[in-house]
């Protein structure tokens, strides 16, 4: 268990400076999709955040993490 929480503490910390550099982007009014910037990025780092949790998850209970 010591590796699953490892990892998920690495891919939380990588989550939280996708979030943090955000206000480093000084655009006027810029949209993806008909969004603005601000919802299109949400969105984005929703998927990625999905995604590496998910594949955190995945790789731990592949290698035989078991419940006692």
């Amino acid at each position: 268990m010591g590796k699953f929480y490892l990892a998920m503490g690495v891919v939380l910390l990588i989550d939280i400076i996708l979030y943090s550099i955000y206000p480093l982007f000084n655009n006027s009014s810029p949209s993806i999709g008909g969004l603005t910037n601000f919802y299109s990025y949400q969105i984005i780092l929703l998927f990625v955040s999905t995604i590496l949790f998910a594949g955190i998850s995945l790789a731990i209970k592949e290698n035989g993490s078991r419940k006692r």
